[in-house]
């Protein structure tokens, strides 16, 4: 041990003196923090090279303290899409994950650079030896690749990652030496540009974070825990796993002669200060020499916070054991990392004054809430025009609600504004508003109550949506002694607005006055059809009711009840006449407009059965009437609905209807549907026909057509008001194979596409698609040359080439289907040996003039570049087409170049083919695979 050795000893152990055995508040948070529970500044506390530095977020380093059990059983991959940015799996199912036996942890600058590539150095020190593995993950997808010197990045963002994996060895039955953590520690940050100078940028000598490795040994006594079992939510209406497990047990080669005490402390970590995210229970573990081998559980339970807070992770700490054997006595447990969802949506909570249940607004919709009303003459006051409303979560700052109204002189608002605060944003406040006269009898309308939000919180300020209120101010001020009133959101029973239901239903209205009656009013009513609607014979307004619109209770409420019928009659209009009022009041009110829609349906339609091209295969059509019988012969012509452009043919999918016409005679629909299709093809009764497909030469995929109808006129008293059925869909199978998408990126690239080569051009494709093209998986039209060594090979009709023999390829440079279809933009079809001949395209893979990255020559064979130089001293076992894409010059003379392969769009039909330096940028062919 040298003397810097020594002190940094000594310092470490006074340092974890004063923070295990003093009342010391200081915290760490788990981004801080080894899966163990040791801060990772504490290397950074004694480390000469990084005691006055500080690592970058400029570059995101997914995991930077690693902890790995050689008896571990999980094995962690870096996934971006993933809740807590691994995909983890468990390679023995004994209910519990116990500790990272392999782990990713990947790198790649967050903020866009522009000319050229940015890179730093890497050192790794490997305390473990051959005890742990370390290696480079991605994007060389091979193992055995040693941690590289350096790194270089020509892009940003999780596409541009490169990833480093760690494994622990395979359990060695050694009790080995205790050591210091294996570390990983990165350079200052250059920045150069295509020509590989160097220049001062908004990276330049920023230094990324540092990863920690370390390595438990199982052989050692100790404390094996596990993973927490989930990544967990927040409770909430939408949460699935609010709670989550993990186990602890001791470990070694016997137990201990006296009991074990474990503290588990769930609010150590900073973010869970006060338990904000969540509670462990229980709080202490103890293992006696009975069942010391036996893991205990720790239920860990979520805790809406009600903040916008993402997803947040914390730590658990399984503190120091306690136990009179001093083996094991005084062990440092590693901790465990909880992930937490966060539920909270930010918006608004209302309560309606009629109660129920509250209606929420999110920041992804905006809707307007009806069941509200004002009066003109103000009978009501604010009892049906009130409601209740809060923040769903904790705002940053004050939250002011500034109310208007589009009510004109109809309304007075009384509460103009609310104001939310940080503490208060859950207590419910009332808005209010009254109804005003405007001494004009309008007749009963609908107004908007909107607010907008003042607030320093951005959150509320500029991304919620806030709902409307609809409220109906009904007309009783002026002539208008009695008025028909109901809430927003109804009908208002009036021509241009009929209260309406289904056949079966029922609606509600009710009359109130312009002021309170001197004695009962009593209000005679009729309907105009009562095989479609009936209303109560009279109702009677009084002292009590004359300014209230009660569901129940009330006497002057009119009921309207719309009568089913078994007629195929479709929408039929009724009115509610009203008579004179008698009694305490002589006024005749106005009358009351309703409507019975039908609950028959004239047609039932379905099929058995799919054409399919090149095939005899057929739909058959069946169709049932759903009235009563008719009269006379209900006719219906069929045809293919003609919708589709020439270059589709006659009726583009649609092929044959055989017959074309069906005919239903008199008395046909004796038999019941049961308002299903599905009844149909069972009847009786049904009249059937067969529709074919036409057989196209496109790689189209299944594609639907309809059929429409026509019925002849006839006199039936319900079939003559009938509307024919409705269009009725049919998919017509393709017997091409699936066609797929090709584009061209709108940016262009150098040469140097990373180690990757080919793949990264792959990356670039799937990070760069354009609007409307088909999702999936892209790779770049390009190659390497299986000759020259290059790992990440793509051979023509080869190693990981990108084209099937006999698929039809299409261009997709814009949405569209003219624009994104075999039918309309076809290119090619591939050969039998999986090409096609870039000289005689059926249009252009893009403009005329852009060139593409490709490797090949014009007639698909990987191209050897003349100019190339020798690259001397670099050791580079191929030097064309860019190093397999792997470098734009020498490493070692930075001004020489390298060569790639080309093309050019020559024609709109045609490319031609040469070479360029690897400095050049150029764009890439991208193919749907």
């Amino acid at each position: 041990m040298n003397s810097y050795q020594y002190i940094r000893s000594c310092l470490l152990v006074l340092f974890l003196s004063l923070v295990l055995f003093q009342n010391c508040s200081g915290q760490v948070s788990a981004g801080d923090t080894f899966l163990f529970g040791l801060s990772e500044q504490f290397d950074k506390l004694f480390s000469k090279e990084e005691a006055s530095t500080s690592c970058t977020s400029d570059v995101t380093v997914t995991t930077k303290a690693v902890y790995l059990d050689e008896d571990g059983d999980v094995t962690a991959t870096y996934n971006a899409a993933s809740d807590n940015g691994l995909t983890e799996v468990d390679g023995v199912a004994d209910g519990a994950a116990w500790g990272y036996k392999s782990f990713e942890t990947c790198i790649y600058p967050n903020l866009s650079f522009s000319p050229g590539n940015i890179e730093f150095t890497v050192d790794s020190k490997n305390t473990y030896d051959t005890r742990l593995t370390m290696e480079r993950s991605f994007p060389i997808p091979v193992n055995g690749n040693p941690i590289p010197n350096k790194l270089s990045f020509s892009s940003n963002g999780d596409a541009a990652r490169q990833c480093f994996k760690f494994q622990a060895p395979t359990n060695d039955l050694v009790r080995n030496t205790t050591v210091a953590s294996a570390t990983i520690q990165f350079g200052k940050i250059v920045q150069k540009n295509s020509n590989g100078d160097t220049y001062s940028g908004n990276y330049t000598n920023k230094i990324p974070c540092g990863i920690t490795i370390s390595l438990e040994d199982d052989e050692t006594p100790g404390v094996r825990v596990s993973n927490i079992s989930r990544v967990m939510e927040e409770p909430g209406p939408n949460a699935t796993a609010t709670n989550g497990e993990f186990k602890v047990k001791l470990r070694g080669q016997v137990g201990p002669t006296a009991d074990v005490t474990i503290p588990i402390n769930d609010t150590f970590d900073a973010v869970n200060v006060g338990n904000r995210e969540g509670t462990a229970n229980p709080k202490t573990l103890t293992f006696t020499s009975g069942n010391w081998s036996t893991e205990q559980t720790i239920t860990v339970s979520s805790y809406d916070d009600l903040e916008l807070d993402g997803l947040k992770n914390y730590s658990i700490d399984v503190a120091r054991t306690s136990s009179s054997d001093s083996v094991f006595n005084g062990i440092e447990p590693r901790n465990v990392v909880v992930y937490n969802k966060d539920q909270s949506v930010p918006g608004f909570s209302i309560l309606r004054f009629s109660g129920g249940a509250a209606v929420t607004s999110e920041s992804s919709t905006i809707n307007t809430i009806t069941g509200f009303a004002t009066d003109e003459n103000n009978q009501f006051g604010d009892k049906y025009s009130n409601f209740q409303i809060k923040l769903r979560t904790k705002p940053t700052n004050n939250v002011t609600l500034n109310f208007t109204s589009n009510c004109g002189a109809k309304c007075n608002i009384q509460t103009p504004s609310l104001i939310f605060s940080p503490t208060d944003w859950n207590t419910y406040q009332t808005f209010r508003v009254i109804g005003t006269t405007d001494s004009a009898n309008t007749g009963n309308v609908d107004y908007t109550v909107s607010f907008t939000v003042t607030s320093a919180d951005t959150t509320y300020s500029t991304t919620v949506y806030k709902p409307n209120l609809s409220i109906r101010s009904c007309d009783n001020d002026g002539t208008h002694l009695i008025q028909p009133c109901n809430y927003s959101g109804a009908p208002r029973g009036t021509t241009d607005s009929r209260l309406s239901a289904q056949e079966g239903g029922s609606t509600n209205i009710w009359l109130i006055t312009k002021t309170s009656p001197s004695s009962p009013v009593t209000v005679a009513h009729t309907s105009t059809d009562t095989t479609e609607g009936t209303v109560p014979a009279n109702v009677t307004i009084d002292s009590n009711n004359f300014n209230t619109m009660d569901a129940t209770g009330t006497t002057n409420k009119i009921t309207l009840t719309h009568v089913d019928d078994s007629d195929v009659d479709l929408t039929q209009n009724w009115t509610v006449t009203t008579a004179t009022s008698t009694g305490g009041l002589a006024y005749d009110p106005i009358d009351i407009f309703a409507a019975t829609t039908d609950d028959e349906k004239a047609f039932y339609v379905t099929h058995v059965g799919s054409p399919k091209e090149g095939t005899a295969n057929v739909a058959t059509v069946h169709v049932c009437l759903g009235g009563n019988n008719p009269t006379q012969s209900v006719v219906l012509n069929i045809s293919c609905k003609t919708t589709y452009t020439a270059n589709d043919g006659a009726y583009g999918e649609c092929g044959t209807i055989s017959p074309n016409q069906i005919i239903f005679p008199p008395n046909s629909a004796v038999e019941t549907i049961n308002a299903s299709d599905a009844g149909c093809a069972n009847s009786a009764k049904k009249q059937s026909f067969t529709v074919s497909g036409q057989d196209d030469t496109y790689a189209d995929g299944n594609q639907s057509f309809d059929i429409q109808f026509a019925m002849a006129a006839n006199t039936d008293t319900n079939y003559s008001v009938a509307t024919n059925p409705g269009n009725h869909s049919i998919t017509n199978e393709d017997d091409e194979p699936l066609g797929k998408a090709i584009f061209v990126t709108t940016g262009s690239y150098n040469g140097e596409m990373t180690a990757q080569g080919v793949f990264a051009a792959d990356d670039t494709c799937n990070n760069n698609k354009p609007s409307g093209v088909p999702a999936g998986t892209y790779k770049a039209l390009i190659v390497s040359n299986s000759a020259g060594g290059v790992t990440n090979d793509r051979i023509p009709n080869g190693t990981n080439w990108v084209l099937s023999a006999g698929r039809h390829y299409y261009r997709c440079n814009s949405s569209g289907y003219s624009n994104c279809s075999d039918q309309h933009t076809r290119l090619f079809i591939a050969d039998g040996s999986a090409g096609f001949d870039p000289t005689s395209l059926g249009r252009s893979f893009s403009t005329i003039g852009d060139q593409y990255w490709t490797g090949m020559t014009n007639a698909l064979s990987p191209a050897i570049q003349a100019s190339s130089p020798t690259c001397p001293g670099d050791g580079l076992a191929y030097i064309h087409n860019c190093n397999g894409f792997t470098y734009q010059n020498c490493p070692s003379t930075p001004t020489t170049f390298l060569y790639g392969q080309t093309w050019t769009m020559a024609s709109a039909t045609s490319i031609s083919s040469q070479e360029s330096l690897c400095s050049a940028t150029k764009k890439l062919i991208c193919i749907e695979q």
